[in-house]
């Protein structure tokens, strides 16, 4: 099977990850997409969760396609870092294709995540755009530092090859955000 993986918190769920879902389920013909919660991201406040079972419910009431599940792997793993979830899985369901799903928001900040680099170097990497973050993104330190493996042939197999490999979705134009949303119900 071939998989998308959406790392989040998702605090809360929203339409824009239900979209680069069904986006990315039709753009790289994927059998299914797996939101792959985290309880915490270390690099956010973690007051500001809402819990987790929560979450959880939220994500059920929201998906809708049946190809797109909700997976949870920090109690397997003892970690709520990505790398160290994406080689259990990989481990796990190594028969599989896996390619990581991200708003371009998180491209900006990439680089302050454990081993980024081994991340680029495990599974393909698709980055969704945001409203007026296009520019930011394509100049982060994790874009630059792998701009030469940046796909722009989005033809369905060529992400898919070994080594570093990722591509921007530029005609992606989704703009909302789990912040957004919660600075609203503040």
């Amino acid at each position: 099977m071939k998989i998308g993986i959406l790392g989040s918190s998702f605090n809360p769920p929203h339409k824009g990850h239900l979209e680069i879902s069904n986006r990315a389920l039709a753009t790289f013909s994927l059998n299914e997409v797996w939101w792959l919660i985290t309880k915490v991201n270390p690099l956010k406040n973690s007051s500001d969760y809402i819990p987790l079972n929560e979450r959880k419910n939220k994500i059920d009431e929201i998906i809708e396609n049946k190809n797109i599940k909700f997976k949870y792997y920090e109690e397997e793993t003892n970690s709520n870092y990505l790398i160290d979830n994406l080689k259990y899985i990989k481990e796990k369901f190594s028969k599989d294709t896996f390619i990581f799903l991200m708003g371009s928001d998180s491209l900006n900040e990439m680089h302050e995540w454990k081993e980024y680099q081994s991340i680029f170097k495990q599974i393909p990497i698709a980055v969704f755009n945001r409203q007026d973050s296009e520019y930011q993104s394509l100049n982060s330190k994790a874009a630059k530092a792998f701009e030469k493996y940046r796909i722009d042939d989005l033809s369905k197999s060529s992400i898919f090859k070994e080594g570093p490999s990722w591509t921007f979705i530029q005609d992606f134009d989704e703009n909302i955000s789990s912040t957004e949303i919660r600075s609203k119900i503040d």
